[in-house]
């Protein structure tokens, strides 16, 4: 690996985390689409004593026999509602900004640079557009296999879905821009 590919590593890196930092505390498009359950709703200390084991959790939950008696009653469960796909539960103490998380963050955003850097590498495309296009479609397999697939199955909804797809997609063009201009330096027009 040369100096000019470590370089845009530890560049593309910044540039992800930066993006993420702006897309989830500058711009209102996450915080719109992320609804907080009433503190009247919430009852911690039956939580903590009903739901020991921090995990995700589901409501109202598949049976554990999947008997047909037992499907049945989740079935009607599901018509009467209400309904929780997914909930992430902590039942011990947490940071807001936990230093760990940003520093695993970046790791995540390290690791990410090095694999789409490997791809484009390990194909051989060449020009900046296409460069560019490589790493695009790149963001939108992420996409399609994490949020459109959540959405399918967890019922997300769309906002909320096309806010993190449109994460993915930008963050990965970011990076087509980087490697198609600098990385791979090859001419604008081919």
């Amino acid at each position: 690996m040369n100096k000019r590919a470590l370089l845009s590593i530890i560049i593309g890196t910044i540039i992800l985390f930066l993006w993420n930092a702006v897309s989830w505390m500058a711009l209102p498009f996450h915080a719109n689409t992320l609804k907080n359950i009433p503190d009247t709703v919430m009852q911690p200390s039956i939580m903590k004593k009903e739901m020991p084991e921090s995990g995700v959790y589901h409501f109202p939950g598949m049976p554990t026999d999947q008997t047909p008696a037992a499907m049945s009653e989740i079935e009607q469960k599901l018509q009467e509602g209400p309904r929780i796909t997914l909930m992430v539960y902590k039942n011990s103490p947490t940071q807001l900004f936990d230093p760990k998380t940003f520093l695993f963050s970046l790791l995540v955003n390290f690791l990410t640079v090095i694999f789409t850097y490997l791809i484009i590498a390990q194909i051989g495309i060449q020009g900046n557009g296409k460069i560019f296009l490589s790493a695009l479609m790149i963001g939108v397999i992420a996409a399609l296999v994490s949020d459109i697939s959540q959405m399918v199955w967890y019922m997300f909804p769309v906002d909320y879905t096309l806010v993190n797809a449109l994460d993915k997609i930008i963050a990965f063009g970011l990076l087509g821009l980087l490697f198609g201009l600098y990385t791979f330096k090859k001419p604008l027009l081919k």
